[in-house]
């Protein structure tokens, strides 16, 4: 059978030539590296992890010990659940910071990663795992809460090791340990001693799922929350005359009857009634009537119409009543049936805006109702709801007890008390679905009630000036977080710091057992610290009849007992500045910076760590109440957004949206996003506007994907360029013009990129780097260098300028993106190392000089001129593509380009000087076989173009087919016979051994 046939003579000979044509692929100079364009994966990835984290954290303590340290201290995330990527975004962020400060500062980078480990989260779900066990002592939930973290800080550590961070996991803080908490109650220590702590019977949040208080920093607002919002009339009483003295002042006296007057006002929580102690109205507001028949009802003048609108029956009545009459006046709830009489105070809070100028207190359910009511010498009771977030029967009034033991969050409750009210002719109207903003709690997603039990309260009001003028000090990203945490601080007087909880640190505080009073006496709060450093918080929870040895030898352990409130887990948190030191004493130097250089968190932390952090620090800095410094613990304060997929939606484990970062790493097929692995996931991190929401979804990471990829193909590029590159670069003044260009954008960069990293502009750098990447050396150098990279005689000076340019370039790049793609640049260092044996096995090992290039590589001269001729480029291009699309040629290369000065023929401007100082590989930079500078006389005959390049620059233009023919090496149409070499070629492979 035959393969195939040659049926004419023409044809065997053509063959024939093609078999005995000759093969110069020996002397041409490809690229020859190891380093792939795939994504390092499993052990080679794990590897490079371990050498560019814990490694080089070491190596840094060890060799930059006495380097000027930087600190960036850790927010610790919770020791619940596994990540997701908001953790791998905070830690990036985080890491690239790090990175930059070692490499390109020289600094002793100080960063210990931390571990948040008490609250209700993890209490909540080891009790649920504890519901079939019959004996749930403290004690026995304590230890599984601390299993349970332990185990879960085992899983987050696995995690965090995997986005490539600097730093050693194997040696956090965590918020159980015992010299965390040791720390923290020298801290509590000098919030009793400055006077700041004391114990309120005052209304709180109060998480009825979560049974216990809650500051406002773990609240979050329902705007959809549906209430039943009712107005309600309460009869006035007029012993005294009051009534009748005010109603004969405006001359209706005669006309109402004053037993029937009543006092209107508005609640969207109808379950307070019962706890109703008063009623306040403003005394700057003017107060009327309206009727219905013979009741007679008092609103505020401004709301009038709102109010009648809800019951056309009622009409207005011709009378103003200044606010102030009203003070002093009594009335009664009627379904309370104790017939006690409750009086009409003054209520700043009290507005003409809304609801009906006339606002019920419940001081035990509400905070303006509480201070009011103290203002005025009213007695604040205990609350008549439990910590289940139930009526407390025996507590209510006689004829609200029958109510009973109901939840009263729940809209069934309230329905039935407005059922109550309305048997006693005291309900107005109701609206059943009144949609308005609530706070929830949230850990347990569930709106929260004020409820007034003994709370310990931080006294923040005396210690908001000093924070205010520190934060002053401080340094903000985006400058924003300013206003936002000053506004948090400004608008806090106080902090309640209890919680009716098990997992937590104890408030180290005794009560006398006949008083329920506690103990406050500096010496015996420092004697039970130590003793609860001697034996342990856990120990604390143990019950006891003699408390004995916790106190001091004066005192009876028979007459005292043990209180089992925990402190809140922000000020667990909010201590974490004092690992920051070897000994806590060192945390008030008042000669000392900041502790930390940099704090960076999510934005919700204004309300959060940010706060409770600086607070802690000026509480701790106090001298027995009398002075304090204003110095908060961190230097600098950056916030990151929240995560959102493709709808906009913020990620959350509720909405099943959440990515973790070991899926992004290695790709997922439901939602599909390709493999981005380590240095991936990394750089969609810095890419992003992180100080806004950020956007995880696959169109997102794709474009990463493919900028990761670009990356790796520029970087095999030029190792490849470089395999036997001497290290002996050419002097500045034998480069080509393009060579010093392409150094002069290169220095551009690496400055700008500085300024980026020094204001957290991540973004930025990466934007850079690709218009670089695409713009300058894919565009322009790297074609253009091509030709002679390949084909020149591999020591000819062109080539080893080209190759000096090409070193600088790999490790300006390998300098700027190290912070971001620690991997990746040290797969390329290693291969680089091969090259260049006089640098260090790392680019994290090196110093800045390592990367820094000259400033007399900046040009602007040189670039104004390149600007010029690229322009002329890219018009000459334009005529190019028509010709191409007319069929004139099929391969640039057979092309010729003659260029000419169609005016003066004198050549004299920048552009035409730069085209003759680089007329010797003019063919390059238009990348075709053949470039030239030619007299116009010349191309009288040829058809032409004359282009206008920036407004008066006039360059004329012949494209034509070279009349050479293709050198079979370089594969220019510059050989002069077929099937022949060019006359660089032939130079080339003569001397080729």
């Amino acid at each position: 059978m035959l393969l195939f046939t040659l049926p004419q003579t023409r044809c065997l000979t053509t063959f024939a030539a093609h078999l005995n044509r000759p093969n110069y692929s020996k002397t041409v100079q490809l690229p020859q590296t190891q380093f792939s364009p795939k994504i390092p994966r499993g052990e080679a990835r794990d590897k490079l992890i371990k050498r560019t984290g814990v490694d080089i954290y070491h190596w840094q303590q060890q060799n930059k010990a006495n380097h000027k340290p930087f600190t960036l201290h850790d927010g610790p995330p919770y020791a619940n659940g596994t990540l997701h990527v908001g953790h791998a975004l905070n830690k990036i962020c985080k890491d690239i910071i790090n990175r930059y400060q070692l490499i390109h500062k020289d600094k002793l980078i100080r960063y210990q990663p931390g571990w948040d480990c008490h609250g209700l989260p993890i209490e909540l779900k080891v009790e649920h795992s504890l519901s079939g066990v019959n004996s749930k002592s403290p004690v026995e939930v304590r230890r599984a809460c601390r299993n349970y973290a332990m185990t879960m800080i085992d899983n987050q550590r696995k995690q965090f090791m995997d986005l490539g961070i600097m730093t050693d996991f194997n040696q956090p803080y965590i918020t159980m340990d015992h010299e965390f908490e040791s720390r923290q109650l020298q801290v509590f220590s000098k919030l009793v001693e400055n006077g700041l702590l004391s114990q309120q019977l005052k209304p709180v949040w109060y998480g009825c799922e979560t049974q216990t208080a809650l500051a406002e920093a773990e609240l979050e607002y329902n705007d959809k929350h549906k209430s039943v919002a009712i107005y309600v009339k309460f009869p006035i009483i007029d012993e005294d005359g009051k009534l009748r003295r005010i109603l004969d002042k405006s001359g209706h006296l005669s006309s109402l009857h004053t037993d029937r007057v009543k006092l209107l006002i508005w609640t969207s929580t109808p379950w307070t009634i019962p706890a109703n102690k008063t009623i306040c109205v403003n005394k700057n507001l003017t107060y009327t009537l309206i009727a219905k028949e013979d009741e007679v009802l008092v609103v505020a003048k401004p709301l009038i119409q709102e109010v009648l609108k809800l019951d056309p029956e009622y009409t207005s009545i011709d009378i103003d009543i200044p606010g102030g009459e009203l003070i002093g006046l009594h009335y009664i709830n009627p379904a309370a049936a104790d017939n006690l009489q409750k009086p009409v105070i003054h209520g700043d809070h009290v507005v003409g805006t809304a609801g009906t100028g006339l606002v019920h207190g419940a001081p035990a359910h509400g905070r303006e109702d509480y201070l009011v009511a103290k203002q005025n010498g009213i007695n604040i009771d205990s609350s008549c709801v439990d910590n289940k977030g139930k009526y407390i029967v025996e507590a209510l009034p006689p004829g609200f007890q029958k109510l009973g033991p109901l939840k009263v969050n729940e809209i069934r409750s309230n329905m039935l008390c407005v059922d109550l009210l309305k048997q006693h002719d005291m309900i107005f109207h109701v609206n059943k679905n009144f949609i308005h903003s609530y706070p929830y709690d949230w850990r347990s997603q569930t709106p929260v009630i004020q409820r007034a039990t003994p709370q310990w309260f931080v006294n923040v009001d005396k210690i908001k000036p000093f924070a205010l003028e520190a934060l002053n000090k401080v340094e903000f990203h985006p400058a924003s977080g300013y206003n936002r945490l000053t506004s948090f601080i400004e608008n806090r007087d106080e902090w309640c710091i209890s919680r009716q909880r098990s997992w937590g640190v104890p408030l180290p505080i005794v009560y006398d057992t006949s008083t329920d009073k506690p103990v406050m006496d500096m010496n015996v709060i420092n004697h039970i610290i130590s003793k609860i450093d001697e034996f342990g918080t856990d120990e604390w929870f143990v019950k006891e009849d003699d408390i004995g040895r916790w106190l001091p030898l004066d005192m009876d352990g028979g007459k005292y007992y043990k209180g089992q409130d925990t402190m809140d887990v922000w000020f667990d948190s909010g201590t974490s500045w004092t690992s920051l030191r070897d000994d806590i004493k060192e945390c008030n130097d008042t000669t000392m910076q900041p502790l930390a250089d940099v704090y960076l968190e999510g934005s919700d932390q204004h309300r959060g760590w940010f706060q409770s952090s600086l607070l802690n620090k000026v509480i701790y800095s106090g001298n027995e109440g009398q002075t304090f410094q204003s110095m908060a613990p961190y230097k600098t304060v950056i916030t990151h957004g929240f995560i959102t997929d493709a709808q906009g939606q913020k990620m959350a484990k509720s909405k099943g949206n959440i990515f973790s970062p070991l899926e992004a790493i290695e790709g997922c097929k439901k939602p599909w996003t390709p493999i981005l692995g380590t240095d991936g996931l990394r750089l969609w991190a810095a890419s992003s506007n992180y100080q806004q929401d950020v956007g995880f979804h696959p169109e997102v990471l794709t474009r990463v994907s493919e900028v990761g990829k670009k990356y790796r193909v520029t970087f095999k590029y030029l190792l490849g360029n470089l395999y036997d590159f001497d290290n002996t670069p050419v002097p500045y003044s034998q480069l080509s013009d393009l060579d010093k260009y392409i150094l002069h954008t290169l220095r551009q960069l690496q400055v700008n990129c500085a300024g980026y990293y020094e204001s957290f502009n991540f973004s930025r750098v990466v934007s850079s780097v690709n218009a670089h990447v695409n713009s300058v050396l894919s565009a322009v150098y790297f074609d253009v260098s091509k030709d002679c990279l390949y084909t020149d005689g591999p020591n000819s000076i062109r080539r080893r300028a080209i190759q000096t340019v090409l070193n600088d370039i790999l490790k300006t790049y390998v300098g700027i993106l190290a912070p971001i793609q620690p991997l990746t640049v040290q797969e390329v260092w290693d291969e680089y190392v091969k090259i260049n044996k006089s640098v260090c096995d790392s680019p994290f090992k090196g110093s800045s000089e390592m990367f820094a290039l000259p400033d007399s590589y900046l040009n602007q001269e040189l670039e104004s001129r390149l600007n010029s001729f690229f322009k002329l480029r890219d018009e000459i291009y334009k005529g190019i593509e028509v010709l191409k699309n007319d069929d004139f040629f099929k391969n640039k290369l057979e092309l010729e380009i003659l260029l000419f000065d169609p005016e003066t023929n004198d050549l004299s401007s920048p552009l035409f000087e730069f085209i003759k100082s680089n007329q010797l590989y003019l063919d390059d930079l238009f990348l075709v076989s053949k470039a030239k500078l030619v007299d116009r006389n010349a191309v009288e005959s040829e058809k032409g173009q004359i282009l206008d390049i920036n407004g008066g620059d006039k360059v004329g233009v012949v494209i034509r087919h070279s009349n050479d023919h293709k050198c079979g090496r370089c594969w220019k149409y510059t050989a002069p016979e077929p099937d022949s070499l060019c006359g660089k070629c032939s130079t080339v492979v003569s001397s080729s051994p």
